[in-house]
């Protein structure tokens, strides 16, 4: 039985001329473990060509960057290029659960932005669009709303942020072992044809249904 709800993720038409795209997938029936030996696996075959890469002006890390910019936001790096130098650094990538392992595993691997976020705490359906600055926004591990600067991108419920610029998830919708359905979109930009998107979002789906039983119960 399927206890998830249908939800849409969209591009606001400010946030299209930036050059933001969007795939997702919505998951239900999850059992989420803190790890899986078989996604370990995955994770250090990973490991092993990610200390090889050469990330210096690599076009699709720089598009986000180019985002940060033109939204005039500062202290963001791309989550792929904070993975990647983690791995560089210390051998290894972090673990978290097995959804988010999952996501973090393919971000490494194509430099995409990948979110992940229970649909039980999401109000309404989701719009990557352009902040006016009075948006509720309560930054992950925090417990109290943090100011959001106007004209930022986010990924916005009808109720709050739940992901700003694409790197700082809030504390509401964050996956945990007790999330039996949640959505996983891959946030492109103007450098990531959709074809690359639907790529990776294939990549995460077969990990998720392998590592952590879920079902695909819709793709965006």
């Amino acid at each position: 039985m399927n206890d998830a709800r249908a939800i849409s993720i969209s591009v606001a038409p400010e946030a299209l001329k930036l050059g933001i795209k969007v795939v997702a997938a919505v998951f239900a029936n999850a059992r989420i473990s803190n790890k899986s030996a078989a996604l370990e696996d995955k994770k250090k075959e990973a490991i092993e060509k990610v200390m090889d890469l050469d990330i210096t002006d690599n076009e699709i890390l720089s598009a986000y960057e180019e985002l940060y910019r033109l939204c005039g936001a500062q202290g963001f790096t791309p989550p792929a290029q904070s993975l990647i130098q983690l791995i560089k650094r210390n051998g290894r990538l972090p673990n978290i659960n097995t959804v988010v392992d999952s996501y973090n595993l393919v971000s490494a691997e194509t430099f995409l932005s990948i979110g992940a976020h229970d649909t039980d705490k999401i109000r309404g359906n989701l719009v990557l669009g352009i902040t006016g600055g009075s948006e509720l926004y309560v930054p992950l591990g925090g417990e109290k709303p943090e100011k959001v600067n106007r004209g930022e991108y986010a990924c916005i419920d009808a109720e709050k942020i739940v992901c700003r610029m694409d790197v700082r998830q809030c504390e509401q919708t964050k996956i945990t072992k007790e999330t039996k359905s949640f959505i996983i979109y891959i946030q492109g930009n103007k450098n990531t044809s959709m074809d690359y998107l639907y790529d990776a979002l294939a990549k995460i789906c077969s990990y998720i249904e392998s590592f952590c039983g879920a079902a695909i119960i819709q793709k965006i």
